[in-house]
């Protein structure tokens, strides 16, 4: 079965915990995701076909959050050490889910939803992969996936502006360091920051 077929996706969104809410502000997260992860992958000079095919895979990268418990998933404060352990759990579910289908955009899509929350100075999940070793689709999708999660409003906080999620992707701050994003990412997402922004606000 092909990853794009919608029946597909509309089971397993009928399966899932989810409340109504949760559900439309994962829709909205991941389609946002999808459009700034395809602008990153053209302006790398990727290829048009690719630079589709990371878009359209990066809008799963979030698919194991079905199987998150709404109450964790959208808990208005502080996660417990137990709660957040839970919702890491995301990136190895859905890779299990997008490694099952058929079709060619199955191993690009589980990859992204495996690696996503990797970081180039080693400090990410799953597995603490480092620099290169992290999939050049996963670096993207993931500073496309920060940039998102910093924009938007979250049940226990605003989001923020354009121009302070900018600085701490390219910056860091007291709680992201510097160093967790690829550089050549970074640069690209520099350069085109206002387009970013542009593509985002069809989402949000």
């Amino acid at each position: 079965m092909s990853i794009s077929d919608g029946d597909w996706l509309a089971r397993l969104e009928a399966d899932a915990t989810l409340s109504d809410d949760a559900r439309s502000r994962l829709h909205a997260h991941q389609n946002a995701v999808g459009d700034v992860a395809r602008l990153i992958a053209r302006r790398l000079r990727l290829g048009r076909s690719l630079g589709e095919a990371i878009g359209r895979a990066a809008a799963y990268h979030d698919i194991g959050k079905l199987r998150i418990p709404s109450d964790i998933l959208c808990k208005p404060g502080r996660l417990t050490a137990e709660e957040y352990s839970v919702i890491r759990a995301h990136s190895a579910i859905g890779y299990d889910l997008l490694a099952s289908q058929a079709g060619r955009l199955a191993p690009l899509a589980a990859r992204i939803a495996l690696h996503h929350h990797e970081a180039m100075d080693g400090s990410g999940y799953p597995n603490g992969l480092r620099g290169r070793d992290i999939p050049l689709e996963a670096r993207i999708v993931g500073v496309a996936d920060v940039y998102d999660a910093l924009r938007e409003d979250r049940p226990y906080r605003d989001g923020m502006t354009h121009e302070k999620a900018m600085a701490i992707i390219l910056e860091g701050d007291e709680r992201t360091s510097r160093d967790k994003f690829c550089p050549l990412v970074k640069r690209v997402v520099e350069r085109h920051d206002t387009e970013i922004a542009q593509h985002w606000r069809h989402y949000h």
